[in-house]
């Protein structure tokens, strides 16, 4: 009886903490899955290709496109949004390659309007380059295996893209170099807002660094100028300003806090677990690489998901977040894009939150254990 008593206790004890830690921080359990790298049994697939990807995009129904800043083209990727199982498109596309400047794809966009032609029709996807380009493709491009420079910008260089809403259409480049953020029409003209436009006071020294537009507000993070000083950032450095489509500041929505050089940055669904609802931003910086949780009306800090890179791996650089939509990908996870080993390799992983059986047995667990440790030092 004595034992079946303390079997029970047991069990009562792993639900009390499952219960009690299921809606705080601390039950912020999530694995993470490794679906594509170039580096050879690091994940499900390898791809030679994917070195230093940064941005990620999709329509309703195509596979994850992602930029691979290494080898200056983009892949692409089907994960079964049910097993998790990844394949590889055929299609890899490759960008123009313009002058000295340093080369390669960053941000990059679905095109959800009727604007933005390509040599008269409709272009699919568009993408920023460090080259200070916009270059565009659509898939009936001769041939289709490359993109086309439909916009330069002398000096620029872009590390981020964003689509504005589809009534209006606006293209929104992040402007490193040059401290600002640039803004082309539907025919990739560039478009004036004003001297106020996308200035944010309250950022300091801080350069736009990513962004994305999230509920047809666009969302600006910020991180130290040049690339040194954003690779060495510690907490702190960084920021996140919400502008409406027009540059209007609304508001300085996170300032320091745990950023440093923070670049991708989503809205999880209410499915997200623990933080189901929450605003998740990406850390770049190679000091403190991993994804932050903040409220997205007050900006408070909630919580962190760490990024696991490998055995004999070191952090390079995380850039791209994007949950899937129930046919690329689940709805439920996080796809993250991440230049591990200095940027020079890359890895495409997912971020899923573990069924409720699962985190339950996990407490029970821990609590037998404890159970266990007592039993033996008594």
């Amino acid at each position: 009886m004595a034992r079946l008593r303390s079997v029970l206790a047991i069990v009562w004890l792993g639900l009390g903490l499952f219960a009690l830690v299921a809606g705080s921080a601390v039950a912020s359990v999530y694995s993470q899955i490794n679906l594509v790298s170039d580096l050879p049994g690091l994940a499900q697939l390898t791809d030679a290709s994917l070195k230093n990807p940064w941005g990620i995009s999709r329509s309703g129904t195509s596979p994850f496109w992602v930029s691979d800043q290494g080898t200056n083209v983009a892949t692409l990727y089907s994960v079964n949004p049910t097993t998790g199982v990844v394949t590889k498109t055929p299609l890899t596309v490759a960008m123009p390659t313009t002058g000295a400047m340093p080369q390669g794809p960053t941000g990059q966009v679905n095109n959800n309007t009727t604007a933005f032609p390509v040599n008269g029709t409709t272009s699919s996807f568009i993408f920023a380059n460090l080259n200070g380009t916009i270059d565009a493709w659509r898939n009936s491009l001769v041939p289709n295996t490359s993109a086309v420079t439909v916009a330069t910008t002398p000096g620029a260089i872009y590390t981020g893209l964003a689509i504005g809403n589809p009534l209006v259409p606006r293209l929104f480049a992040a402007n490193d170099s040059q401290n600002r953020i640039d803004v082309f029409d539907g025919s990739f003209a560039p478009l004036n807002l004003g001297p106020n436009a996308f200035v944010d006071a309250d950022v300091g020294a801080l350069v736009p660094f990513g962004i994305q537009n999230i509920g047809n507000n666009i969302y600006v993070t910020y991180a130290p100028a040049g690339r040194p000083a954003q690779i060495a950032a510690t907490e702190g450095m960084g920021a996140v300003a919400v502008f409406d489509t027009d540059g209007n500041l609304i508001r300085t929505l996170i300032n320091g806090s745990t950023l440093a050089s923070p670049w991708g940055i989503a809205l999880a669904p209410a499915g997200f677990g623990t933080f189901g609802g929450d605003l998740l931003v990406g850390n770049f910086s190679f000091v403190e690489s991993e994804i932050n949780a903040f409220d997205p009306i007050t900006g408070a800090f909630l919580g962190t998901i760490p990024i696991d890179v490998g055995v004999g791996n070191s952090p390079g650089g995380l850039w791209g977040l994007s949950f899937g939509n129930g046919a690329t990908g689940n709805a439920n996870t996080l796809y993250f894009a991440d230049g591990i080993n200095g940027e020079r390799n890359g890895l495409f992983g997912a971020i899923v939150v573990p069924e409720p059986a699962t985190v339950g047995l996990l407490y029970l667990g821990l609590a037998a254990m404890g159970f266990s440790r007592r039993r033996r030092q008594g």
